[in-house]
């Protein structure tokens, strides 16, 4: 096992684990038919720009998890006098290798490149499976949105 920061070269791998990571969530046959190569230009943008970090975990050669760390400036943090936030997304391992504590390994890494870039305010979209996962690392349970 190996724990390694993406380059541009792990974007097609990335962006493979994200499509299963939608599948398996039942949302793949939500995917626009491009959706392979939109994810690959947004993300090869970001890292451009170095707005965007995955970690990754690769068994026997080949990367079977990752979490990703977004830089982020929309409404209204674009407002604010540090007009940024983090964001982790990504967090996806492959099923054969879930329980061995990577989810969390990668999201530590992710909160450390935030802490390098001087974010502090740090957002995240919990599945009910990784709420406890994130509450273990100080994140407060997600409010539920009220429909008329």
């Amino acid at each position: 096992m190996e724990s390694l920061r993406a380059g541009i070269d792990d974007l097609a791998r990335i962006v493979e684990l994200k499509q299963k990571m939608f599948e398996e969530a039942g949302f793949g046959h939500l995917l626009s038919t491009d959706f392979v190569d939109i994810v690959f230009e947004d993300y090869k943008r970001l890292y451009d720009r170095a707005e965007a970090a995955h970690f990754l975990i690769r068994v026997e050669g080949r990367i079977i998890g990752m979490a990703g760390g977004f830089v982020k400036s929309d409404i209204p943090y674009r407002y604010l006098r540090v007009p940024r936030y983090g964001f982790v997304g990504d967090v996806y391992t492959e099923s054969a290798h879930r329980r061995k504590g990577y989810a969390k390994q990668l999201s530590l890494q992710v909160l450390e490149w935030f802490q390098c870039h001087e974010i502090d305010t740090v957002r995240l979209l919990a599945s009910d499976a990784a709420r406890p996962l994130y509450a273990t690392l100080g994140f407060a349970p997600q409010t539920k949105c009220i429909s008329n």
